[in-house]
């Protein structure tokens, strides 16, 4: 049953807590058409075999590019600590020639996760959570009948998680237990890792192409403008112009980008303080919600703080945005575009 999936992985988080933090990344691959082999899976990381170590435990201040694998029959399980690999879409494709791939991550400082299944070389589903209604891929619906099931659970957020673990072995028959990690089991340092394909900057870029791409064609004027319009609203209909940060953002963006530099602690210091009212609050109750938006706007705030070693644009403080205004969202959309495209066609 589906409920005692769920809560062999919710007694597994509860006895080993630290694996929520440090071994966000879970991955199984399965033979199809060739064997998989722990060794096999190494080169298809871009890994050397001959460098293949056998190690007991894991350290969470090790190189990202670690991997720990285990061979369960004819399949190999691939854990990552503070990495995700095995969400890659150039991974998937590479891990999923000739097998099968089923892949959970869970971001656990801002509440963001990955599932994945690829086969023969494509990635067919991507689900950012379990109630996903725009999945990826090139069927996006193939785990609907499996997560079905799971989706319900999910009011509950304490087996958030454990759901997303849950259906991976619904998916694969494999069951994720930890214990091989605190044994004697192969690990390697990918020293060559697969390069990224070429791809939209951030999540929102990658799930709104369109208007990405016309926002980074308006001049910085225009696109920061456009920021800020949508940060008014936010900061209005969720409270928060009493933040500094937010106040500070806005004060900003009227003449450029807002530098991590000064705003760096503003900005982890509202999180902390949004993300645990949240957490403080009835498990799916309308306070809750109330507040994840509330979250999620602080978050577009936080989102638009950049590196000023990087100073590319901050197009995800939409993509926090979108979450925060809901229904609203199309009609701001659409707005969006029109000031980004009425800016390109005077030029």
């Amino acid at each position: 049953m589906a409920d005692d999936d769920v809560a062999w992985y919710q007694r597994l988080l509860e006895v080993k807590p630290e694996l929520i933090d440090e071994v966000p990344c879970w991955t199984v691959i399965q033979p199809l058409t060739k064997p998989v082999t722990v060794a096999e899976v190494v080169r298809r990381l871009g890994g050397d075999p001959a460098e293949i170590e056998h190690r007991t435990g894991w350290d969470p201040d090790a190189p990202t590019s670690v991997v720990h694998l285990n061979q369960v029959g004819p399949a190999v399980v691939m854990a990552e600590v503070m990495d995700a690999e095995g969400i890659r879409e150039e991974v998937l494709r590479w891990l999923s020639d000739g097998a099968v791939v089923h892949s959970s991550w869970w971001g656990s400082g801002n509440g963001r996760s990955f599932l994945c299944y690829a086969a023969f070389g494509r990635l067919m589903t991507q689900l950012q959570h379990l109630d996903d209604d725009r999945p990826g891929g090139e069927q996006p619906e193939a785990l609907d009948e499996d997560r079905a099931a799971l989706r319900g659970l999910t009011d509950d957020p304490d087996l958030d998680y454990p759901a997303q673990l849950a259906l991976v072995e619904r998916r694969t028959g494999v069951r994720l237990d930890a214990a091989w990690l605190d044994q004697p089991h192969p690990t390697v340092v990918l020293r060559k890792p697969i390069p990224d394909d070429p791809r939209p900057p951030g999540s929102f870029a990658a799930t709104d192409t369109d208007l990405a791409a016309m926002l980074l064609m308006a001049d910085e004027p225009t696109h920061r403008a456009a920021l800020r319009w949508v940060l008014d609203l936010l900061a209005d209909e969720q409270d928060l112009r009493g933040e500094p940060l937010v106040n500070a953002v806005l004060d900003t963006l009227t003449h450029d980008w807002p530098a991590s530099k000064d705003l760096g602690q503003e900005s982890h210091a509202m999180n902390i303080r949004l993300s645990e009212e949240v957490n403080n609050s009835p498990g799916m109750s309308p306070e809750r919600w109330r507040r994840y938006y509330r979250m999620r706007a602080g978050q577009a705030f936080a989102a638009t703080v950049i590196d000023p070693n990087d100073r590319s644009k901050p197009l995800d403080t939409l993509w926090y945005a979108q979450q925060a205004l809901q229904e609203r969202w199309p009609a701001i959309r659409a707005e969006l575009w029109r000031r980004a495209r009425h800016q390109r066609s005077t030029l």
